[in-house]
């Protein structure tokens, strides 16, 4: 996968214009993880091997594109959708404490970055601003752009009581957004 997006990306690149590529790796997406076939073992926990291997990986492809011409005006994010579902692997570890990793390289913003409390709703406004865009209020949607210093909901409101408020019924979203029915 990663030889196809150095291909592609040098391909892409030689267009000299604004461009998007994502990539989603998944091998540490299982309870035991998958190691591909050019990777060693190094622990007895196949998990553990999926996170080296992995990450190693990523780090081998991020390696790469400093070296590419069009590394400096390139913005790289790399982001979880959840923490590992691999409870047993970090079970010394006390669950308040396991994060999600999140990270922008080569951002066009700066501010307030460190140790926020957000969602996954403040990704939309942040990599936005990481591109250079300018976001009036710093909120789009229920977002917040991570780089400004306004606080995100779960700064101002705390994740339980957004989690309450977001699985409360909406007739509107049902009908409207759900069934399509927005005439009414």
């Amino acid at each position: 996968m990663f030889e196809y997006a150095k291909n592609k990306l040098t391909e892409i690149a030689k267009k000299d214009e604004p461009f998007n590529f994502t990539l989603l790796t998944v091998d540490t997406h299982t309870l035991d993880g998958y190691v591909s076939d050019f990777c060693e073992d190094f622990d007895d926990n196949p998990y553990l091997n999926s996170v080296r291997c992995s990450s190693t990986q990523v780090y081998n492809f991020i390696k790469w594109l400093k070296e590419q011409d069009f590394y400096n005006d390139t913005v790289i994010i790399i982001t979880g959708d959840h923490v590992s579902m691999n409870s047993y692997t970090f079970n010394n570890i006390d669950s308040s404490n396991r994060k999600i990793y999140n990270t922008f390289i080569n951002t066009k913003s700066s501010g307030c970055t460190n140790n926020r409390e957000f969602t996954t709703m403040d990704m939309y406004p942040t990599t936005l601003a990481a591109l250079g865009a300018t976001i009036e209020g710093e909120r789009l949607g229920l977002g917040t752009n991570l780089f400004s210093c306004e606080p995100t909901l779960s700064e101002q409101y705390g994740t339980d009581y957004i989690n309450t408020e977001l699985l409360k019924f909406s007739t509107y979203y049902v009908e409207c957004i759900t069934n399509g029915n927005c005439d009414k």
